[in-house]
């Protein structure tokens, strides 16, 4: 199958034709520029809509591998279906999965912003975590989408059990205006009728923030996120993640645990991860959280037992006790003050290292490489799985430098293409048929 070219000689004074990845409908999306390359093989991108009459805004476009059988097959349609149901304002929305010359791409919300992972390399640049009001506010408003998740029902009432998974700074998004998103439901478990089921141990998100009982392949619930996004308040509040601390770890693993395989590649054996989760407690949390405000510090330790009974019943619950210290701590605390602290958070780094560096994804668009796009139907990509790159993400420092990809698009720089017929795009008659592909898209719910 031949692949479109995807170098553009660039020529003075003359704007760059866009490149049309593919359309949906009467809808083409063009690239603008790279965002990631993750070490599954996924390829993130930032395209922009455009349309008989006028132009969209910016989306992003994730092109996933391309599964190898029925059952990844059905299970990436199943993942999809599932975003579509949920509609909550913190929570990114899924618009269209296509399929497009053999692989599977899913069109999804553009947070013009940057991602809580970024923020906390800059805290770590700086030497100085964000605020606690910030922490809190920020998680209640995850806890909040997540107790939507949580509790969506199908169309005959019955509760989905949704289960996200991945809860890592990764995956919540931090608007420019202060808004918080949640994103990637593709690790998601639930009961969504006719549900592929796989029996492999397999322990999906990165393993990094998982609970005790995923890296131990327990069954599921609710409150499995919240331990995940307990890891992530004590982060933003200490600027220390439990798995980065020295010392060797007497608890063995589980006897089972050797059976189980990372969904992703991972930084050191799944073994050791779980022997150290396992030690996450009321005496490291106290430790590594001593400078926290105490009521705040209290919902840590809640969020971050061992066992799933006791923490708080829901993730409404842990949200009504961060927004109960906020209404006694800082009232006023919100989308405006967050934003701010972002921004002053982003200015104390460039101190530390050359504001280029810090930039996220700059004024120019980033050019697919050649191997990115030649990604075989197989998803192999130049930075695989095999090949990581970089220190784990919870390992923050001077030495780290901070994720480049969630610069604010400055879309009044963008070429614009006055001859719309020129969006047609490259044919897709080869397109494929597996994910039932539907020229109208889907919406979401």
């Amino acid at each position: 199958m031949k692949t479109p070219d995807t170098t553009t000689e660039e020529i003075p004074g003359v704007p760059r034709r866009p490149r049309v990845l593919f359309t949906v409908g009467g809808t083409a999306f063009e690239f603008v520029r790279k965002l990631e390359v993750r070490a599954t093989g996924e390829l993130l991108m930032l395209a922009r809509r455009r349309y008989r009459g006028g132009m969209g805004g910016p989306v992003v476009i994730k092109r996933l591998r391309n599964p190898s059988g029925f059952v990844e097959r059905r299970r990436l349609v199943e993942e999809v279906e599932l975003t579509f149901r949920l509609n909550h304002p913190g929570i990114a929305k899924v618009y269209h999965l296509k399929a497009y010359r053999g692989v599977p791409h899913v069109v999804m919300e553009y947070v013009e912003g940057r991602s809580l992972d970024t923020v906390l390399n800059l805290v770590a640049m700086r030497r100085k975590p964000m605020s606690p009001a910030f922490g809190a506010w920020v998680v209640s408003e995850v806890a909040e989408a997540l107790h939507h998740a949580h509790t969506l029902r199908d169309e005959w009432n019955r509760p989905l059990g949704i289960v996200h998974r991945d809860v890592s700074p990764r995956n919540l998004r931090l608007g420019v205006h202060g808004e918080v998103k949640l994103t990637n439901f593709t690790a998601a478990f639930s009961t969504l009728p006719g549900r592929e089921i796989t029996s492999r141990p397999l322990v999906k998100g990165d393993v990094a923030y998982a609970s005790p009982e995923a890296l131990r392949r327990e069954p599921l619930d609710a409150r499995s996120d919240q331990f995940s996004l307990g890891l992530v308040l004590l982060e933003v509040l200490t600027g220390t993640h439990p798995l980065a601390q020295e010392g060797d770890v007497a608890l063995p693993p589980p006897p089972d645990l050797p059976l189980v395989q990372a969904q992703g590649p991972t930084w050191m054996p799944l073994t050791e991860v779980a022997a150290r989760m396992a030690l996450v407690g009321p005496a490291q949390v106290e430790h590594l959280a001593r400078d926290v405000p105490e009521g705040l510090r209290a919902v840590v330790l809640r969020a971050l037992r061992q066992s799933p009974a006791d923490r708080f019943g829901t993730a409404a619950e842990l949200a009504a006790a961060l927004r109960e210290w906020l209404r006694d701590h800082a009232p006023t605390y919100g989308r405006q003050a967050a934003a701010e602290e972002v921004e002053a958070a982003a200015r104390e780094a460039t101190g530390r290292r050359n504001q280029a560096e810090l930039l996220e994804g700059g004024l120019h668009p980033a050019e697919l490489t050649a191997e990115e796009a030649a990604m075989t139907s197989e998803g192999a990509s130049a930075t695989g799985a095999a090949g990581l790159e970089g220190p784990p993400p919870f390992l923050r420092g001077d030495d780290v430098t901070p994720d480049l990809n969630d610069e604010p698009l400055p879309l009044q720089d963008l070429d614009l293409v006055e001859d719309l017929d020129e969006l047609a795009g490259p044919d897709e008659e080869a397109q494929a048929d597996d994910f039932d592909d539907d020229d109208d898209g889907h919406q979401p719910v």
